[in-house]
């Protein structure tokens, strides 16, 4: 552990004395041109940079070279299981593979040395102490990937709720006239949401030369939704098989309907089953106290002057 942090401590003042190097390389250049009478030459250059805060110029920077260099010290199994985990959350907070495994890493390197001072107070008692310490360890380790999951699981959802929304719309445009690459545009203009991101993200590679099958497939790998997949699969045998689109999105979005109705009556289903416990621990007491309190409080009374 000791030598951990110390390894940890060295990487990160050597990230600063670089940074801090650099910085003064620009400032001696800088002047030297001002000596030399070109203060005009530099200026497209040094000028946006000199603009940002020092936070953006040397720390973000910093930070960025220290989370690659422990991206490339992570095994690679890591760096593609956190880069398809972000993938399919849509990349919170501008978060790279290399981010990921450094917060990680972070967090985890934390908890131990908050779980070790925890173990070490004696003010608490030793199984508390464990406790605490245990739990502390597990949200170090854990707690990055879980709160990535939770973004993406919600993501999922969203992306599963406005999908027949969104195939209905490519129906109306198909219909009308239009291309699938040019429906698809107009839903990117006027929807917002998950779905509208990654619908734009595949035209993007479709129009940077990528085949329309390959840009597809690689959506439903990032979204991983079951519903988008087969849609996607649906899309790439029409265009194999050359059949009509038009007659594919029509019948997939019938599809969906009748799934989306079927999820809504188990739901209501399973609504009385859900009920039950609420009526039983909290509302039937509740009501039972109200209607026989009274007539509980009478018999009491009675009682009591019969026995006096």
């Amino acid at each position: 552990m000791p030598l951990i942090i110390s390894g940890f401590v060295f990487t990160l003042l050597v990230a600063i004395g670089q940074a801090i190097a650099t910085n003064i390389d620009q400032s001696i250049v800088v002047r030297r041109m001002e000596q030399l009478g070109e203060t005009q030459a530099p200026e497209p250059i040094l000028a946006p940079e000199l603009t940002k805060s020092w936070i953006q110029r040397i720390v973000t920077p910093m930070l960025s070279e220290i989370s690659e260099w422990i991206g490339s010290l992570a095994p690679g199994t890591v760096v593609r299981a956190s880069r398809r985990r972000l993938e399919r959350a849509g990349h919170p907070w501008s978060l790279t593979a290399d981010s990921l495994v450094t917060v990680r890493l972070v967090s985890a390197i934390t908890a131990m040395l908050l779980s070790a001072v925890i173990l070490r107070n004696a003010a608490l008692g030793g199984a508390l102490n464990s406790l605490l310490a245990i739990i502390v360890t597990g949200a170090g380790i854990l707690g990055p990937a879980y709160l990535i999951d939770r973004i993406a699981d919600k993501r999922c959802r969203q992306i599963k709720k406005s999908l027949p929304n969104v195939i209905d719309l490519l129906v109306v445009g198909v219909e009308a006239g239009l291309g699938l690459d040019g429906a698809i545009a107009e839903i990117i203009q006027r929807e917002t949401g998950p779905l509208s991101d990654e619908f734009q993200y595949a035209l993007t590679e479709i129009r940077l030369g990528k085949r329309r099958r390959d840009a597809w497939r690689n959506l439903a790998s990032r979204a991983q939704v079951r519903d988008l997949s087969a849609f996607m699969a649906a899309l790439c045998q029409a265009e194999e098989l050359g059949a009509s689109i038009s007659k594919v999105l029509r019948s997939h979005s019938e599809t969906l309907r009748i799934k989306r109705s079927i999820q809504v009556r188990e739901l209501a289903n399973k609504i009385p089953v859900k009920m039950l416990f609420p009526l039983v621990f909290c509302i039937f007491p509740s009501m039972f106290i109200v209607i026989l309190g009274p007539g509980a409080i009478s018999i009491m009374h009675s009682m009591g002057k019969l026995g006096g």
